[in-house]
């Protein structure tokens, strides 16, 4: 899996490619821990290129979840494929985490 992190109008933008297994949730958990010390209190996840989220991959999205709002953050998640949402629907996250169909619904939401 890649994971492109970068800055736009103060909000982190995480996207990634691939699979979201076990492995890959460590990057992804290194790369929310960096973001934290950086500064970061707006982050959102675009899945437009996920294919699959494992159990782990969940888990670390709950754990930066509750990281961000201890410091008064946010997280967000976009662009997620109807097998993902369905994953997402069934473990309650949609309920945790807002999820948005476009990326620019959820920058405008996130930049409030």
């Amino acid at each position: 899996m890649k994971i492109l992190v970068e800055k736009i109008s103060g909000i982190t933008v995480v996207t990634m490619d691939g699979e979201l297994s076990v492995d890959n949730s460590i990057a992804l958990r290194e790369s929310f821990l960096k973001m934290l010390k950086e500064g970061s209190t707006k982050v959102l996840v675009d899945f437009e290129k996920v294919t699959f989220v494992c159990s782990a991959g969940l888990a670390t999205l709950i754990e930066m979840m509750q990281m961000l709002k201890k410091s008064g953050g946010k997280l967000a998640i976009c662009n997620v494929n109807k097998d993902v949402k369905g994953l997402f629907e069934i473990t309650k996250i949609h309920k945790l985490i807002p999820i948005y169909e476009h990326r620019e619904m959820a920058m405008k939401d996130l930049g409030t």
